[in-house]
């Protein structure tokens, strides 16, 4: 089994992204693509909305005190400023740093939040490991997102190969191909 290190693909991309996102990509594709597929076609779906504007968000409100943000429009701040992304051709799916994000109409961008699995408390679970968190952005326009640096990838090219990235202390993360055109993972011992 050969594995490839998503780190070395996104240092050769130079890209700012984290490799945990690239993993948590290639093991959620459908589901992620499933989003951006409900934002389009029907509201009704679309659980929670956000706007570039936080200044209703009462979790950001509270976390003023200590300059942060809330997770959700953390997420929306750093994909709207992001300098130097990926970019799946394949997909049409940007990627920074934790966030996965594409606009899917005039006004809406759905960013998908990639945590990290070191958060993991307790068991390591399937559910914990591909875990994600989609956000929905309303009033966004296509102006609202310039960055600098764009490096164009085919994510399909990675579908059938090992790709691997830090997990913790103890294990990394390695992507196990299918013949459904998925992904498996499994944990290896770090060296």
């Amino acid at each position: 089994m050969k594995e490839i290190s998503s780190d070395k693909l996104i240092e050769n991309l130079g890209i700012d992204v984290y490799p945990i996102t690239l993993v948590k990509f290639l093991l959620n594709k459908r589901r992620i693509l499933s989003y951006f597929r409900k934002a389009l076609e029907n509201n009704s779906k679309i659980k929670m909305k956000y706007t570039i504007d936080n200044s209703d968000c009462e979790i950001c409100k509270k976390k003023e005190s200590q300059n942060i943000l809330c997770r959700q429009h953390t997420s929306i701040n750093r994909v709207l400023n992001a300098d130097c992304v990926g970019y799946d051709i394949d997909t049409n799916v940007y990627f920074y740093k934790n966030e996965i994000f594409r606009m899917v109409n005039d006004s809406r961008l759905v960013v998908v939040y990639c945590p990290h699995p070191k958060l993991i408390t307790g068991d390591i679970t399937d559910s914990k490991v591909r875990r994600i968190n989609p956000i929905t952005v309303e009033g966004v326009s296509e102006g609202d997102f310039k960055p600098r640096v764009i490096k164009e990838f085919l994510s399909t090219e990675l579908l059938d190969q090992y790709v691997k990235c830090w997990f913790n202390k103890q294990f990394s993360l390695v992507t196990i191909p299918n013949d459904r055109n998925e992904q498996n993972w499994c944990l290896t011992a770090n060296y």
